[in-house]
């Protein structure tokens, strides 16, 4: 009997996705126990050969394909659609499963009641080089707080710290809250707005580190530059659908500098040898990016449809 559902929304990541999905055909749980669900967020051919090479190892995989990209919001909407578990595990393209991840949810899930989410740990991959820019976004909280405040058990408020990048909950659960709401354009604030709404209904929230999942990939600061950009859009839909959620902004904008100062602190960056010049450079430009999408970026979406 099927008791857990893997759902992996995925878009034009076929290599990422490669290892996410040979890391979940190796789990120590029995087969009959949990399957794989893999929603093609609209990708080209390569996904969809990934998924037909994944489904040869994996008897237990699900596959479905949406006509368009339409956001991660949705697809993990019509991945728990498509599943059948009581419990649901919320899993990114870019994360690789050790082999004990499903039997670890499922034993936190065990006699705990419909209301129970279970956080799990990301760390990087121990095949990637974590570089200096990596360790200083673990320290940050920029990304996840698994290194800053986070401590196991209970997380209060559990909105805080809701990361679907690993992440279960029962199915009762998420269709209280009447799951992902379609108009966040990106992973980014779509996963804490549904806890914020699942909160007053009765939300728990519990980090089990023994739940481990490894980042795929590596990041650097062009990157995460993007994502923080897209960040500071999505901050833009929450902010206008959910006025009374309590936005902090203080932590991306903490490094606010003008256009000259930031390309001064590139230079002394590069340059320098003191670690501080670097941190300031690394805050200055993630402010820089979260600010465009925060003021620059009109939430269209919430205009369409509110």
């Amino acid at each position: 009997m099927i008791r857990l559902s893997v759902l992996v929304p995925t878009f034009d990541r076929p290599g990422l996705l490669r290892s996410c999905l040979a890391s979940l055909a190796d789990q120590d749980a029995a087969p009959d126990e949990f399957e794989i669900v893999v929603v093609d967020d609209g990708s080209g051919p390569a996904v969809a050969r990934e998924v037909d090479r994944a489904r040869e190892r994996a008897t237990n995989l699900v596959g479905v394909r949406l006509p368009e990209n339409s956001g991660p919001a949705t697809a993990r909407n019509r991945a728990v659609a498509e599943s059948s578990g009581r419990v649901v595990l919320f899993v990114d393209d870019d994360v690789v499963a050790t082999p004990s991840l499903v039997r670890r949810h499922l034993e936190h899930h065990d006699g705990a009641g419909e209301s129970l989410a279970v956080l799990g740990r990301v760390e990087w991959h121990p095949d990637l080089r974590v570089t200096a820019f990596m360790r200083w976004l673990d320290q940050s909280g920029l990304q996840f707080a698994y290194e800053t405040w986070l401590r196991e058990g209970p997380v209060e408020p559990p909105y805080a710290a809701f990361y679907t990048a690993n992440l279960s909950m029962t199915r009762a659960l998420f269709e209280r809250g009447g799951g992902f709401d379609q108009r966040f354009p990106y992973a980014a604030y779509e996963d804490m707005e549904l806890a914020w709404r699942l909160t007053p209904a009765g939300l728990r929230l519990d980090y089990r580190p023994d739940a481990l999942a490894y980042h795929g990939r590596g990041i650097t600061l062009t990157d995460f530059r993007r994502r923080m950009t897209r960040v500071g859009e999505s901050a833009a839909v929450l902010a206008a659908l959910q006025p009374e959620f309590p936005l902090d902004d203080d932590g991306p904008v903490a490094g606010q500098r003008t256009a000259r100062r930031r390309a001064a602190l590139a230079v002394l960056a590069r340059v320098a040898p003191w670690t501080s010049w670097r941190e300031q450079h690394y805050r200055a430009e993630v402010a820089s990016a979260y600010l465009r999408g925060r003021r620059d970026r009109v939430p269209r979406r919430v205009a369409r449809n509110t």
